[in-house]
């Protein structure tokens, strides 16, 4: 701001100047100070050009002065220091826990929104571009799955989690890849099976496996199959879970002894877990 008054003045005294000399090289005038025994002489035209040259000069002066102000220029660098400071704050990288929070945040509001905001190609350019850094965890994986199952990109959630349990064992998004086939084509509902028979050969004995296999069987229709996966894992680990598919699958099968059996068995391990109020004898 001071360098523009600094310009507008110095303009100010050229055209100053100029009207001056136009307007009095005609009748210069005469001017005689006579003061003790000093007399001082001049002419109007030099005394009015002495006079204005003068205050635009120690305009000029104090302006300069301004400028430079030491306090002024300190006060500069504490606020250019300041600036910097904020600059530099807001341009620290974040970590990876804040960039998985920030991303989790973002699917999880992209699921609360009524209306679709993403498209199918949008998420999966945030997706990629986001998770080059950071380590997924499985709560960000179902979030994004989620997000996923809402634009019905089935297949893609499906291929994901395949992805993600090839490279590290999960009960959760094993049991989130077996519900995915409910909504799933029939032709990748075979395809889901024999995949996760796959992971039998590495996970023998694994309940939720055993489970899942049991489910996959069901969507494609494969009875026996899947009373047997659902049979094993009841003998690997005895969850309520399993009885109530295996007898909802028995009494679908009309063998309604069993399946009253294994009611029985779950209500019998539900009740352990019962407070021990007095019974009728």
């Amino acid at each position: 701001m001071s360098m523009i008054k600094l310009f507008i003045y110095t303009l100010l005294a050229i055209v100053t100047g100029l009207l001056a000399t136009l307007f009095l090289a005609r009748e210069p005038g005469y001017l005689l100070v006579s003061f003790a025994d000093s007399t001082f002489e001049t002419s109007l035209f030099a005394l009015f050009i002495a006079i204005v040259a003068l205050l635009i000069f120690l305009r000029i002066v104090l302006l300069i002065l301004d400028w430079i102000n030491p306090f002024r220029l300190l006060r500069a660098g504490k606020s250019w220091s300041a600036t910097r400071s904020e600059k530099r704050a807001l341009n620290v990288p974040l970590t990876k826990e804040q960039l998985g929070v920030a991303l989790l945040s973002e699917l999880q509001q992209e699921l609360s929104k009524g209306e679709q905001a993403l498209t199918l190609a949008q998420l999966r350019k945030l997706w990629k571009t986001r998770t080059k850094k950071i380590t997924k965890d499985a709560e960000l994986i179902h979030a994004y799955v989620d997000v996923l199952e809402k634009l019905d990109a089935i297949v893609d959630a499906i291929k994901l989690l395949e992805s993600e349990l090839d490279k590290r064992w999960d009960g959760g998004l094993l049991k989130r890849y077996s519900l995915l086939a409910l909504r799933a084509g029939d032709t990748t509902a075979v395809q889901q099976l024999q995949r996760a028979e796959q992971w039998l050969s590495v996970h023998p004995a694994d309940a939720q496996l055993l489970l899942a296999l049991g489910r996959l069987s069901l969507r494609n229709q494969l009875w026996g199959k899947a009373k047997e996966y659902f049979e094993r894992s009841l003998q690997e680990q005895a969850e309520p879970e399993v009885f109530a598919e295996l007898a909802r699958l028995l009494q679908s099968l009309k063998e309604p002894e069993r399946s009253a059996q294994y009611l029985e068995n779950e209500t019998r391990l539900i009740s352990r877990s019962l407070p021990d109020y007095p019974q009728p004898s």
